[in-house]
């Protein structure tokens, strides 16, 4: 299945969710489609919460696809700081690009999008929520309205869409992907939004039949590796992510 973007997508592109939703993955992963489609691309590392997940780790494979990187550098890059850069704001403005951000987990992370949308929520943005059936707080519809609501609240901006990305790492069925399709459904169905599409390991998208799907299948790879799969610590992880 080709790593390409078969749905609609608006010039800037947010992506929140509860802690270990996956939506790191999906950002990185959505940024690169993204490059295919547009000439020109960045991504904001605005995940502030936790140090070991970030879009930052992919520096090389985001470089040697032309993906520009908006995110602390040196000493900083790998401080659990609420570090916000100047460019970040030149990034949400410029119209030339198609801009990503990958925002923190939960309320936590969500909050830093209050000050840096106040004023512009005149923009072309799409807020998607990235939900995992297997994660314990999204585990229902209930749960994830709660988690949602309480992104909205901090962030100051309503979700537009829904991202089904429920996996369990490489122990993923497609009958799980199908299970969490239908829990982003029932979630879309109360916000009043769609399922923008569904997130799917490549090795599991080719296993399922999307043609009877409500959503489309956006077909993924792993950049983000847990820190005993890399067996390094993190400065030696960041030199690694640097290509």
């Amino acid at each position: 299945m080709k790593h390409t973007i078969g749905f609609r997508t608006s010039r800037l592109t947010v992506f929140v969710g509860d802690y270990g939703s996956g939506k790191t993955e999906v950002s990185l992963n959505f940024a690169l489609a993204l490059r295919t489609i547009r000439d020109r691309v960045k991504i904001v590392d605005l995940d502030i919460v936790n140090p070991y997940f970030r879009s930052r780790e992919a520096t090389g494979i985001l470089g040697r696809s032309d993906v520009e990187l908006v995110a602390p550098e040196g000493d900083k890059a790998w401080a659990d700081l609420p570090i916000i850069l100047p460019g970040i704001a030149g990034a949400i403005q410029d119209e030339t690009a198609g801009v990503v951000l990958d925002v923190g987990g939960e309320a936590a992370g969500s909050r830093v999008l209050s000050s840096l949308f106040d004023g512009t929520k005149h923009l072309d943005y799409d807020l998607l929520a990235v939900v995992n059936a297997n994660r314990p707080f999204t585990a229902d519809a209930d749960g994830s309205m709660t988690v949602l609501n309480k992104i909205e609240k901090a962030s100051g901006l309503r979700v537009s869409g829904i991202v089904s990305n429920t996996h369990l790492l490489n122990n993923t069925t497609p009958e799980m992907v199908i299970h969490g399709l239908e829990l982003a459904e029932s979630i879309a169905e109360r916000l009043g939004v769609d399922v923008r599409f569904m997130s799917v390991m490549e090795s599991v998208a080719d296993k399922i039949d999307g043609s009877s799907l409500s959503a489309p299948i956006f077909a993924i790879k792993r950049y983000v590796l847990l820190p005993w799969e890399t067996g390094s610590d993190m400065s030696e992880r960041g030199r690694d992510a640097r290509g």
